[in-house]
């Protein structure tokens, strides 16, 4: 009987026997969904978003804010990274007008992959310090629904973190799913010459990219925009040891 793939130590293999990575075989078309169009694109602007408050909402933003479990991931070190930095220099030059490139660095301090989302608006992370955890990031990956993103999976280095995860996710009463960093946003639809780039890019580097990260710490964020623009750190529950 085929063993079923451990979510958090293979991201890729759990998402590929979900089917829910993007179908690039069976369209010559990227186009964004229904979801995408209405909850990123309004967020893709060139300056950022003044700080978390109630009351002033763009489109794409909500309110009360989701509260949910993550793992920030350092964009130093991704960047440091030669096979990620080609991947991104490879992508600039197939299908640049097709990215949100501001998005970097926007978003630089707030890269992080979701633990447990959607956590009620009282929750508090437990304990003084956990243990160290061991991730590497992969190469990227676009799904059915945010037809539009462009994720990098993440997965526990070893059986140690991925059983103190599951302990994490466990206690917060959350399920056990793959975990994505959502990375890049695409401005519209991609066909053609840029299609079959951005299908071949992802091919060649979504298991060729394996960077190495140890956060310092678990984040508990409220936001209020599915690119966390507009948002806050509640809590920050050291992983000890890390760095």
């Amino acid at each position: 009987m085929a063993t079923t793939p451990d979510p958090l130590l293979d991201p890729l293999a759990e998402l590929a026997a979900q089917r829910a990575e993007f179908d690039w075989d069976g369209h010559d078309v990227l186009r964004l969904d229904d979801r995408y169009r209405r909850r990123h694109l309004p967020l893709l602007h060139e300056s950022p978003r003044p700080p978390f408050a109630d009351g002033d909402l763009s489109p794409g933003e909500y309110w009360p804010p989701i509260r949910s479990a993550v793992i920030p991931i350092d964009d130093a070190v991704l960047r440091a990274d030669t096979c990620f930095t080609a991947f991104l220099d490879e992508l600039r030059d197939a299908a640049g007008p097709c990215v949100w490139w501001p998005g970097l660095r926007l978003r630089a301090e707030l890269v992080h992959t979701t633990l447990a989302p959607e956590l009620d608006p009282d929750t508090r992370l437990t304990g003084d310090v956990l243990a160290p955890v061991h991730l590497i990031v992969r190469g990227p990956w676009l799904g059915r629904l945010n037809a539009g993103r462009i994720y990098l999976p993440v997965q526990a280095t070893d059986t140690a973190s991925a059983r103190q995860l599951t302990a994490v996710r466990a206690r917060l009463g959350s399920p056990p799913r793959p975990m994505l960093a959502g990375y890049l946003q695409l401005t519209g639809d991609v066909h053609g010459e840029q299609y079959a780039a951005l299908r071949d890019l992802v091919r060649r580097y979504q298991r060729r990219v394996q960077v190495a990260v140890r956060p310092p710490d678990l984040w508990l964020m409220d936001t209020m925009d599915d690119l966390v623009l507009r948002s806050r750190v509640v809590q920050r529950l050291p992983l000890s040891a890390a760095g």
